[in-house]
């Protein structure tokens, strides 16, 4: 009788720790974006005007991408003759724009007008993916062909020493992630852990990479069994990713920095394999900056490091292509004045263009957020100041457009939309 409480025991006792909720690595997987896939092209109206029911005849919606969407938002602004902010319309097109294509819609319906514009700018504000979209999960297309792992000795930091990944797929990705699993002897609860980790770098479509050196945090020294999987990846456009190999935004000057300033050489031997991990925590720039450290394997023929060396010379000769989106960092905003139903302000707005092309009507979104992280609204605004190469821009109370309700200063993003290069 007693064994068999002990029996029960036991199991009531594993059936609780089953269900206690243990660490869980972030996934996640690069997703498209149909505010940068999807452009109105072209539009004319039915009917508008102040008291009446406003009406696109037609909308032309392209979609760049190599993703089908449906469920299509659109936001049509009201401007003044001047510029300035009057209001927005919104409207839903259900039908399905395939990847690669486009398509013109009529009749779309946006509700009644209560203002009186003379101008007006039609945009795309979000999608959902269609169930006929050819969209690829990174996971599914980035295969890991080997690995090396250095674990720690008393619990400290481990280092995946040495990964080889190969992109099979047509897509290009960046920040690469990876999930670490560790499994302790014995199988019992919390005998599991887990690590998210970041390769700050890129993979080209088709071609396989060499990353070393890269600090997964905490490694558990009881640990009998590895593995490790590709959890995600931020997929990239082919213009995107020439850009980043030329030494541009952030990641392409990480990624150019390294190159020149550490050499990396694949040797077997364990001696010269020690060797080269110290020359590379010794580097001028600290990995733990990052949260994760990469380096990058010598530059070969034909292979992404090269690549990046040819564009470098390249954009030399050459006016490169305009990216608006890197180009254009904004340094510092500060929530001004607004109250629901009428037109928000920020008090304070810092740009810095960090290229060598100028731009103008510069496209901004802020985007608003509930305490949960979840969004409630957003609105698009232009400045139309010229901001020219290397210039940092202050702009005082700019308009920002009507507000549904009022926001907390401390749950709003912005970001650079798009804007138009001086050539």
């Amino acid at each position: 009788m007693k064994s068999i409480i002990r029996v029960l025991t036991a199991t009531l006792v594993l059936l609780f720790f089953s269900l206690l909720p243990f660490p869980q690595a972030e996934v996640a997987y690069a997703q498209p974006d149909p505010r940068e896939d999807l452009t109105v092209t072209a539009y004319s109206w039915k009917s508008y005007g102040v008291g009446r029911m406003a009406t696109l005849g037609e909308i032309t919606v392209a979609n760049s991408s190599k993703t089908s969407y449906k469920n299509i938002k659109i936001r049509v602004d009201l401007f003044t003759r001047t510029g300035k902010l009057l209001g927005s319309l919104r409207g839903k097109i259900p039908e399905e724009v395939p990847a690669g294509s486009q398509r013109t819609f009529s009749n779309l319906d946006l509700g009644l007008m209560n203002a009186d514009p003379e101008n007006f700018e039609a945009m795309v504000t979000g999608a959902e993916v269609s169930a006929s979209s050819s969209f690829v999960r990174a996971g599914n297309v980035i295969f890991i062909k080997n690995w090396e792992f250095e674990g720690a000795s008393f619990g400290t930091e481990g280092f995946i020493t040495e990964i080889t990944l190969e992109n099979t797929g047509e897509t290009h990705f960046k920040n690469i992630k990876l999930l670490l699993t560790e499994k302790d002897a014995g199988g019992g609860p919390g005998s599991t852990h887990l690590s998210s980790v970041t390769i700050h770098d890129l993979l080209p479509a088709g071609e396989e990479r060499t990353f070393t050196g890269i600090n997964v945090g905490f490694s558990s020294p009881k640990a009998v069994e590895r593995s490790i999987a590709v959890s995600g990846a931020e997929a990239i456009t082919t213009k995107e990713l020439n850009y980043i190999l030329s030494g541009g935004g952030n990641l392409g000057e990480r990624i150019k920095k390294k190159i020149s300033s550490v050499s990396i050489l694949r040797k077997k031997d364990e001696e010269k394999k020690a060797e080269t991990r110290q020359e590379a925590s010794s580097s001028d720039e600290s990995e733990s900056a990052y949260g994760s450290g990469t380096e990058s394997v010598p530059p070969t023929a034909g292979s992404a490091s090269s690549a990046a060396d040819e564009d470098t010379e390249l954009s030399q000769e050459q006016p490169r292509e305009a990216f608006p989106k890197h180009d254009i960092v904004i340094r510092e905003f500060e929530w001004g004045s607004g109250i629901p139903g009428a037109t928000a302000t920020l008090s304070k707005l810092v740009i810095e263009n960090i290229s060598d092309i100028a731009y103008e009507k510069i496209v901004l979104e802020i985007e608003f957020f509930k305490s949960s992280n979840a969004p409630f609204g957003s609105n698009r605004f232009k400045i139309k100041e010229v901001l020219a190469p290397k210039q940092v821009m202050w702009l005082r109370n700019v308009q920002v457009g009507l507000i549904s309700k009022l926001p907390d200063p401390n749950l709003i993003k912005l970001r650079v939309v798009k804007a138009k290069a001086i050539k």
